[in-house]
């Protein structure tokens, strides 16, 4: 059994370093400067623990003295942002704490569509905006298209937590959808080849498992987003 929970625990610190990783990807900024810069290095603990906050609404079993912990970790570091840059930027990111805040009570979002789209928008997007405002100190259409491509990306692949019928008609849908967005940003055909057998894996992949088995959906879909991620961004 305590072999069992460690390995659940590792599998979902390294989700979440995943899901952290695939966010700094979208942000179109060298890795380094996430390490150098001061801003982006107080930006990657906020997204750090907003990761940890997010993988817990994927859970069918929710750990609340681990999300309390969290939110109070989150809450100073989000405080301290706030008191730091004032800017209307930094909204985004409360408001996804706290929609988050609000998906994990179960009673009050309790439509999975619902619960599987806020949870597309809410991850990563603020962060992301964040990370390429601080650095760049603008907001181009490129990243636009960026942030745009990566909320479709959030909602196909999080499928898995919110959805338990094998109904793949809108996964099929957005990745259509994210094909498009693809081709608008110049991706090369080679890529759009990889990318478009990554979306059909996991369409796939949903269409088989068996709907109870989170720990392996949850880790398929990690893995096909993050390579989903490197194709676009390198």
């Amino acid at each position: 059994m305590l072999n069992i929970n460690r390995s659940a625990f590792i599998q979902s610190g390294l989700r979440i370093v995943t899901m952290l990783f695939i966010w700094m990807l979208f942000a179109n900024i060298s890795l380094k400067m996430f390490f150098v810069n001061p801003k982006l290095l107080h930006l990657t603990l906020i997204g750090l623990a907003f990761a940890a906050l997010l993988s817990e609404i994927s859970k069918p079993q929710k750990n609340m003295l681990f999300v309390i912990g969290v939110d109070v970790v989150l809450g100073i570091l989000l405080a301290s942002l706030y008191l730091d840059t004032p800017s209307v930027n930094v909204w985004l990111i409360l408001i996804d704490f706290a929609l988050a805040n609000l998906l994990l009570i179960a009673n009050f979002i309790d439509e999975p569509h619902c619960r599987w789209i806020i949870y597309g928008f809410i991850s990563g997007t603020g962060l992301v905006l964040l990370y390429t405002t601080s650095y760049h100190h603008y907001f181009s259409l490129v990243s636009l298209m960026y942030i745009t491509l990566m909320i479709f990306a959030n909602i196909f692949f999080s499928y898995y937590a919110f959805m338990k019928k094998n109904n793949q008609l809108s996964m099929i849908i957005i990745s259509v959808l994210l094909l498009m967005l693809c081709l608008t940003l110049s991706i090369s055909f080679l890529k759009i080849i990889l990318i478009t057998v990554i979306l059909a894996f996991y369409v796939y992949f949903e269409s088989r498992v068996n709907f109870r088995n989170h720990e392996k959906r949850a880790n398929v879909s990690s893995v096909s987003f993050l390579l989903f991620a490197l194709l676009i961004c390198f």
